[in-house]
């Protein structure tokens, strides 16, 4: 694709530029190709493929975790490092609420838990409440529970998609996007929006407005 030449152009460049620093090289001639513009693109789940992904997740215990992120990411409209982090003392499942400090902005969200999720959390706590991850790796060389990681999802996530036949280009980093464009398609205002995302001022809402 045009977006992969275009990133793959900026990687050797970068590579080129580092020779030149070591006076390996006497210039970067990837100063004079022309690359193509493109426009970034985010693929969006439906609901449908949401819902789909779910129901087959947690067919298999094994793949119930990467169920679970999913679901959250998208009900939330959350980050999946900032799920993949979450601490049982974020959440109350008595009250039916969860707070989530973002790492990449710092803000700090507090949302409700939903059925079926909550009823869900409540099952995983059962299991995985003796240690203070929500949605654990356990590491087998060292026997410990750690947070998720992409080594750790990726093959469950594949697994999950070409079980129900969902595109491989779907990835649970657009599930926050997915989310936040059903806000808009519902008529949340901005303000509305950014109690949830976390998102400092409108300027940053408005690209999801679109």
């Amino acid at each position: 694709t045009v977006a992969k030449a275009n990133e793959r152009a900026r990687l050797f460049s970068v590579v080129l530029n580092y020779a030149r620093s070591l006076d390996l090289i006497n210039d970067n001639p990837m100063g004079k190709v022309k690359k193509i513009k493109h426009e970034p693109y985010t693929p969006i789940w439906t609901q449908a493929q949401v819902e789909l992904f779910l129901t087959t997740a947690f067919t298999k215990f094994e793949w119930r975790n990467v169920g679970l992120l999913v679901m959250m990411c998208y009900e939330w409209a959350q980050r999946p490092t900032d799920i993949c982090h979450l601490q049982w003392t974020n959440l109350d499942l008595v009250k039916g609420k969860v707070k989530i400090k973002q790492s990449k902005r710092g803000a700090e969200v507090e949302m409700p838990i939903e059925e079926p999720l909550l009823s869900l959390l409540k099952d995983q706590e059962e299991t995985y409440g003796f240690q203070k991850l929500v949605i654990p790796n356990y590491r087998v060389t060292d026997r410990a529970y750690v947070p998720l990681n992409p080594m750790a999802i990726g093959p469950k996530l594949r697994g999950v998609k070409e079980a129900c036949g969902l595109p491989e280009e779907l990835k649970i980093g657009h599930l926050r996007k997915t989310a936040i464009t059903e806000f808009v398609s519902a008529g949340v205002d901005s303000t509305g929006i950014m109690q949830v995302t976390g998102h400092k001022n409108t300027a940053s809402v408005k690209p999801y407005m679109v």
